[in-house]
């Protein structure tokens, strides 16, 4: 009798530790299942390798680079996407600064309005690549009053002093070998919460994506 009720007191907790763990991710799980159905790919990279100049609010440090066909980081040049910091940048067009890595492909990409499920066909026409004035993900964005992007991927909280991905905002690729990729980024941070303090600067990506390995423009 007692062992019986040991296992039922051991699998009630275990119950409300599951319950606890789903509603402290419950965000993260809402997002993520809508694109199971997709044959979306969950990534988790790291790209917090960085200083940030307050003075300039420019980044300095290395990039991570990722590739949709391997669905990895990469090291060598067939790469897609690399991320430093809150900085994007594609394998396409040229580079803005002598520490970014060399573009050797012909990747480009666009932001697009709307869900992963929503966005089910490529817009070729708003594709965009890299230039010496900056990256393309930049010049999607419309710039505000205080000549800060206003309706980029993400969005910067004045109060807090903390970054969060958009809702329905899916960037839309090119890849460096001509197929197509869509991804949604989820969280900025290593923890579906938001940090406690500014000092965390984040660069801790979680993103959904999808790779068009056929070379067609639907998803």
């Amino acid at each position: 009798m007692i062992v019986c009720l040991d296992l039922k007191m051991r699998n009630l907790l275990a119950c409300f530790l599951l319950i606890i763990a789903f509603t402290s991710c419950e965000k993260n799980q809402e997002e993520i299942s809508e694109y199971w159905w997709h044959n979306a790919d969950v990534v988790e990279l790291n790209a917090s390798d960085y200083l940030l100049n307050l003075s300039d609010t420019s980044a300095r440090g290395s990039f991570t680079k990722f590739s949709f066909s391997q669905g990895d980081t990469v090291s060598h040049d067939n790469w897609d996407v690399a991320f430093r910091g809150t900085t994007l940048i594609v394998n396409g067009g040229e580079k803005a600064h002598n520490d970014q890595p060399d573009r050797t492909k012909n990747a480009a990409v666009y932001i697009a309005n709307g869900t992963m499920s929503e966005i089910n066909s490529v817009d070729t026409n708003r594709l965009l690549q890299d230039n010496s004035s900056g990256s393309a993900i930049f010049e999607n964005m419309k710039i505000d009053d205080l000549g800060l992007p206003g309706d980029g991927w993400a969005e910067y909280n004045w109060d807090v002093h903390i970054i969060s991905p958009r809702q329905k905002k899916v960037l839309v690729f090119r890849t460096h070998d001509n197929n197509y990729a869509k991804m949604d980024i989820l969280y900025f941070y290593d923890s579906p919460n938001p940090p406690s303090s500014s000092e965390d600067i984040g660069g801790f990506y979680t993103f959904n994506y999808v790779y068009q390995d056929d070379g067609g423009t639907d998803f």
